[in-house]
């Protein structure tokens, strides 16, 4: 079997984007104003469908990520791994990760994040492989713009299937989400699993008659799934 896990929300209990952004930036408040003002506009225009998601992205992290050479963003990433592998998990995602490994399942992490955060989690973790959206470098300074499609929706499935076809995987696949935009990939899963839903997420779920799980609480919140 193939087991995939969105990231943000899934697997974690909060995102990791906004989090590790504000890492830093924290101690810096002169990009606050800046960082703040852009994200605000650029999120309108996301919603109104004037501007792509990823275009959020870009703005958070031209006043933030991009004022940081490369070195101090990978020791900054790792430390941050470090305090969400050890803190920051569902207990129904650990006990999720630690059934398919028992298993000798393939593991994939499948998430919209950025590789630079989603790599040193996945490390961590001991998965098999990670499909994310990848930061694009020139030297040891980040370019103002990434070097894939944003890893969200329909361009996430065409990276879990790229990535598929690269590792010469088949088989059964099962998916675990929170996200309704990850519900694109539907079309390639055997079964998917919807994680601690928000409401709407959680009536398109009903209406699709996906099984729902709640990770959040207890380590019991999951429920292995028949092949």
């Amino acid at each position: 079997m193939i087991a995939i896990f969105d990231l943000d929300y899934t697997l974690t209990q909060r995102g990791t984007w906004g989090r590790f952004v504000w890492r830093t930036v924290r101690t810096r408040p002169w990009f606050w104003i800046p960082l703040l003002y852009e994200t605000i506009r650029d999120q309108i225009e996301y919603k109104a469908g004037r501007r792509p998601r990823g275009a959020v992205k870009r703005s958070m992290m031209r006043w933030s990520l991009m004022r940081r050479s490369r070195s101090e963003l990978v020791a900054m990433a790792d430390a941050f791994a470090d305090s969400e592998v050890r803190d920051g998990l569902r207990p129904g995602g650990r006990a999720a990760l630690a059934y398919h490994k028992a298993r000798g399942d393939h593991v994939l992490i499948a998430s919209a994040a950025v590789d630079l955060v989603v790599e040193p989690i996945a490390k961590r973790l001991d998965v098999d492989g990670f499909v994310c959206t990848e930061m694009a470098w020139d030297g040891d300074r980040l370019e103002d713009h990434f070097a894939s499609e944003n890893c969200y929706g329909e361009a996430k499935r065409q990276a879990v299937e790229a990535y598929l076809s690269e590792k010469g995987l088949s088989g059964p696949m099962v998916f675990y989400t929170d996200s309704r935009a990850d519900f694109a990939l539907l079309p390639i899963m055997d079964r998917t699993i919807v994680v601690d839903p928000k409401p709407k997420t959680r009536t398109d779920a009903e209406a699709l008659n996906l099984p729902i799980q709640t990770w959040s609480e207890q380590e019991s919140g999951f429920i292995p799934v028949a092949e």
